[in-house]
């Protein structure tokens, strides 16, 4: 129980090159907004709800951006990492975005996360990210989903994981979390916040951003027939 064994829940984020914006941002600010409530004396939160801390992991300090290498020309965004990938601080949660440039091998990353995840709390995937994981072999036997508009090249790539092509996201054993293609990130990230932290405190994160998630995890609107 993450509520009663660390004082902070130490969160990760890898980012590649070619991440989806979306895929990041989105699920990031619904731990920015729990974490003003965490962090804030006047709420109702229970005291013994941990704070947050968050690590931007990738394999130099140099600005990472959403860029695909393949496509030279569209319009993109970076970040900054905090940490790399050899210097990573210890976390209890690792969170691996999707994007176009999961298509490229990133052997760094696939390797580290094959290294981290024994001594994870949770893993969270979104849309493609599930790729990354699948190929360090993590989702091995394990159910998961990922985006629906590259679902035939992630499954084909990796037939020892049980993808579940309805769900918008997946929970298996209670620690792996993926979602389907980029906004259903958000959707996972408040399910989430959710089995921690309680029904309460997830719907005043989703007040504060006038957002209105979808709840139904085995069913994914974008599902094609």
């Amino acid at each position: 129980n993450t509520t009663t064994t660390s004082p902070t829940l130490r969160i990760g984020v890898l980012l590649f090159p070619g991440f989806q914006a979306l895929d990041v941002f989105g699920p990031l600010d619904v731990l920015n907004v729990l974490s003003w409530s965490t962090n804030t004396t006047n709420t109702n939160i229970n005291t013994s709800t941990p704070t947050l801390s968050l690590s931007l992991l990738s394999t130099t300090l140099s600005p990472i951006s959403t860029l695909p290498p393949s496509i030279p020309n569209a319009l993109s965004q970076s970040i900054l990492p905090t940490d790399t990938l050899t210097s990573s601080p210890p976390l209890d949660v690792l969170f691996i975005p999707g994007g176009w440039g999961t298509r490229a091998p990133l052997p760094e990353y696939v390797e580290y996360i094959r290294t981290v995840y024994p001594t994870l709390k949770y893993l969270l995937t979104v849309c493609t990210g599930g790729k990354l994981a699948a190929r360090a072999g993590v989702l091995d036997g394990k159910r998961a989903t990922t985006n629906k508009n590259d679902w035939e090249a992630v499954v084909r790539d990796a037939p020892r994981v049980e993808w579940v092509r309805e769900a918008r996201w997946v929970v298996d054993r209670s620690d792996v979390w993926s979602s389907a293609g980029v906004s259903a990130g958000v959707d996972l990230m408040f399910a989430w916040v959710e089995s921690i932290w309680g029904k309460e405190v997830a719907e005043r994160v989703e007040r504060v951003l006038e957002f209105r998630r979808w709840r139904e995890a085995d069913v994914d609107p974008f599902v094609r027939d």
